[in-house]
């Protein structure tokens, strides 16, 4: 793909342009003449939305549009639909959106109009529901003549959605969006094709994403009006959003700064330094991830909430004994609509499980797994698949066979294959696990190095190679202070005992190390309720035999306590 031909300026020279309300009419806008008594209203709505009051500015907007007359013109309702929409994503209120526009676009006379508000819908609508919608709004703009519409119609049709069109189609179709925006010579329609082409690519995992997200993010004019800022944040967003996914965490980080820079409003402000704090985490800085999360959730960015709820849970899951699944529970929400966010979100539960002792730790992994296959997805799932592998590599070879025809080739996508595939071949697989772990550690992303090192030090042929592996995880693990990862190591029974080797950190020393299998550990948690071995029994569908069985065990491994204490001792692992 061409670099668009729109003059780009450097980023430096973009940041220093001052934010301000739209003084007129948006260049995103399909709205060309807005009354003179409109103008005003939608400045106001504009600013509301930018200070974070959304829920006022879109009651402003909808009230507005009501009051408007019969014979009023149809950019007035365009303008308010697009504003509305907009308003919406900047604070993330969610409104009723589909009878808002269905109702805008019946009142509608001309079929620019009405395509341009069927258009506005799309976007806002069902991933089940969207490619009919833009199919109308596509028809409207080819019953005008207006190859602005049908261009960025083309572009709202080519991004990845669970909708059922194949990844070819997408391509295709985004192709031929962006070379109708192009013939335009509209900026902004370029930069919205470029984006939604770049994003259809990244999912598919073809080479040119990265490339064409960076020409995407710098068509755009140096200071657009807020409205058409948006697709400019998105795209900048996006180009960080997959650089941090590739692994190449240096370009997400710079691209995320530099976003931070350029966007309008807090709430594209805090999207960046939630990205920035996915970075810190990934790179093993524990410290700046959880105060970057932070201050990404002190707003109400639906999106920017959710993924530092991600991060905070996993840098709870490294610091703390007892880390609370809460905040990542409360993150689930916030990102939803968002694949991706969705799927690494689960993986850090299943880890989280994993640490608490909870019965069936993966049982949401697979199935998001299933969803990723029927998307046809290329990209954002991979940690599932790590998740498994570590945890349980018989079933991480079914996954490998089911995945591989969509397994990622960026780099950090090849490295977790690659750890997969030595996981699941045990003993025959420590070369593999090994290369893996060393492709982590040049990302950098230690802290999942130093774990892949720890796994190859169990599968390495020798003693002697086995605790160098593991020395080499310690070391890892101190450096970026990973406690949970560290005090595994060290309660290794496989580790050399020497003088030099550290304290198990303070905040993991309370947590128990009794070593349950995964039935075990069901066990555990159910008498731990107070259920007693014949009701385990049933639960479990096993015989009375079996879990009166595995009930001694559990209080053996536990050092021979009575079944009353098991409650305290989990609690005190969980």
């Amino acid at each position: 793909m061409t670099a668009p031909t729109t003059a780009v300026q450097r980023p430096s020279q973009r940041a220093a342009v001052r934010r301000r309300v739209s003084s007129r009419s948006a260049l995103a806008s399909f709205a060309d003449v807005v009354s003179p008594s409109l103008r005003p209203i939608l400045r106001t709505a504009e600013a509301m939305g930018l200070r974070g009051d959304t829920r006022a500015a879109l009651d402003l907007l909808v009230s507005t549009a009501s009051g408007l007359a019969a014979g009023a013109p149809d950019d007035d309702r365009v303008a308010i639909g697009e504003l509305a929409v907009v308003v919406s994503a900047w604070g993330s209120e969610l409104i009723d959106a589909h009878p808002f526009l269905e109702d805008l676009a019946a009142r509608v006379r001309s079929s620019d109009a009405r395509g341009a508000l069927l258009f506005t819908r799309g976007r806002a609508g069902t991933a089940a529901e969207t490619p009919d919608i833009l199919m109308r709004a596509l028809a409207e703009f080819r019953l005008a003549g207006d190859l602005r519409g049908q261009a960025v119609t083309l572009g709202e049709l080519c991004w990845p959605r669970e909708d059922g069109l194949s990844g070819d189609y997408r391509v295709t179709v985004g192709r031929e969006g962006l070379a109708l925006a192009r013939q335009t010579g509209d900026p902004w329609a370029i930069a919205f094709c470029a984006g939604r082409l770049a994003g259809c690519e990244t999912y598919l995992d073809r080479p040119s994403a990265l490339e064409h997200w960076a020409q995407a993010a710098q068509v755009l004019p140096s200071s657009p009006d807020a409205v058409t800022a948006e697709i400019a944040s998105l795209n900048q967003f996006n180009w960080a959003h997959t650089a941090y996914g590739h692994g190449d965490y240096a370009l997400a980080g710079r691209v995320a700064r530099e976003g931070k820079l350029l966007s309008h409003g807090a709430t594209w402000q805090r999207k960046f330094a939630a990205v920035e704090a996915l970075v810190h985490w990934r790179t093993g800085d524990h410290d700046a991830a959880a105060a970057g999360a932070r201050a990404a959730r002190a707003g109400r960015a639906q999106m920017a909430t959710g993924m530092a709820g991600i991060v905070l849970g996993a840098v709870a899951l490294e610091r703390e004994g007892r880390p609370d699944p809460k905040v990542l529970e409360d993150s689930l929400g916030h990102i939803e609509f968002d694949e991706q966010m969705l799927w690494l979100a689960y993986a850090v539960r299943a880890s989280m499980r994993v640490a608490r002792h909870e019965p069936f730790p993966l049982r949401e992994v697979r199935p998001a797994l299933d969803q990723a296959a029927r998307m046809g997805v290329r990209f954002g799932w991979e940690d599932l698949a790590l998740v498994i592998a570590l945890e349980d590599p018989d079933e991480a070879r079914d996954v490998l066979e089911t995945m591989a025809p969509l397994w990622p080739a960026n780099p950090r996508g090849t490295a977790i294959r690659i750890a997969v595939e030595g996981l699941v071949r045990g003993t025959e697989g420590h070369e593999l696990v090994l290369e893996a772990a060393e492709r982590f550690e040049g990302l950098p992303e230690p802290v999942t190095a130093g774990r892949l090192l720890h796994a190859a030090a169990g599968l390495a042929p020798d003693a002697t190679t086995g605790n160098r592996l593991r020395r080499r995880a310690i070391d890892i693990f101190q450096l970026h202070g990973a406690d949970r990862s560290l005090a595994a190591v060290l309660r290794d029974r496989s580790l050399h005992r020497g003088h030099d080797l550290p304290a198990v950190p303070a905040s993991q020393r309370l947590v128990s190390t009794a070593g349950l299998t995964a039935r075990e550990r069901e066990v555990a948690m159910l008498a731990a309720q107070g259920l007693t071995a014949q009701e385990i029994a049933e639960q479990l569908h096993i015989s009375l035999g079996t879990a009166r069985n595995h009930v001694l065990r559990v209080r053996e491994k536990f050092g021979g306590v009575p079944k009353r204490k098991l409650a305290q001792l989990l609690a005190d692992g969980a």
